[in-house]
């Protein structure tokens, strides 16, 4: 069974082409949380051999130190991904991107392809997945998509393919249904959702900022970044500041007493408190405590 999605902070994951070899030197060197090593659409057709040996000479030689080690390979069911498998060495990362996920039996196969390849190995941790949903036939699979394999830990919402083939714009206004279901599909199984990257203007700090500020009320547990400048704005946006955490403790506190006295709801602040806010302060302070603040 994967760890519990709890263990994982991914409020920032860089995404890397697989093919710039002095770019994924650097990602490791840098704050965010995890870094994705790209062989689908950051990489063009002619350099995917190339891609994949310079990620395998990066797993092997690169200390990523605490940050996860993400290869986002391409679809199941191509050519490319059939040869991203039979160069990924699984024991050198901790999670597969799967990008435009249509259909569970999709990520059923790729769970069978590795738990073949983890007994090979006598790897003892699993490989987690995390799920794409890009497309409109996978958004309106999503649900039994999020729940086709215990691997899978979050689904992401990759927004540019989800305009490009609706019509739609990149915009706030356009995509509060998509984000909100890509939301609620995940928190079925209890795993996370992931939003895209703000790729209007990547080095614009503060637009980033208000697009993370709006994944965030909508449930997202972080973003996926393109450029350094975007990672702490992520890891800020996506860690509880102090005050929350101070909240979320008087809730805890509070609520607990209140159950010690027989009683169900309790009054933190003037703010009335039952179950589903105590399970909200719960959720603040467990991601409190993965980030090192509680």
């Amino acid at each position: 069974m994967p760890l519990p999605v709890t263990q994982r902070l991914r409020r920032s994951l860089l995404i890397t082409p697989g093919d710039r070899p002095e770019r994924i030197a650097k990602s490791a060197t840098l704050d965010a949380d995890g870094v994705v090593l790209d062989l689908e659409d950051g990489v063009g057709p002619e350099q995917k051999a190339a891609a994949r040996t310079a990620i395998a000479e990066a797993l092997a030689t690169i200390d990523f130190g605490r940050r996860e080690r993400i290869v986002r390979v391409n679809a199941v069911g191509t050519d490319e991904h059939e040869a991203d498998l039979a160069t990924l060495d699984i024991s050198r990362l901790d999670s597969v991107f799967v990008p435009k996920v249509e259909d569970p039996e999709q990520l059923t196969r790729l769970a069978i392809w590795l738990d073949e390849a983890e007994q090979r190995q006598r790897r003892p941790h699993p490989v987690e997945i995390i799920t794409t949903i890009e497309t409109p036939r996978g958004l309106l699979q999503a649900l039994p998509i999020a729940s086709a394999t215990t691997r899978t830990t979050a689904l992401f919402f990759g927004s540019g393919d989800y305009t490009a083939a609706t019509g739609s714009a990149v915009t706030e206004r356009s995509l509060p249904v998509p984000r909100a279901l890509v939301v609620a599909a995940p928190a079925a199984p209890r795993i996370r959702a992931l939003d895209a990257a703000y790729f209007v203007a990547v080095k614009d700090t503060a637009a980033t900022e208000a697009d993370a500020l709006v994944a965030r009320e909508l449930g997202f547990s972080g973003k996926l970044v393109f450029h350094p400048s975007q990672i702490a704005v992520a890891n800020a946006v996506f860690t509880p500041s102090i005050a929350e955490i101070a909240r979320a403790q008087r809730i805890r506190k509070a609520y607990d007493e209140a159950r010690q006295n027989g009683r169900g709801t309790a009054f933190v602040d003037g703010e009335f408190i039952a179950v589903d806010i105590a399970i909200m302060a719960e959720r603040t302070l467990a991601r409190a405590h993965l980030a090192g603040l509680a």
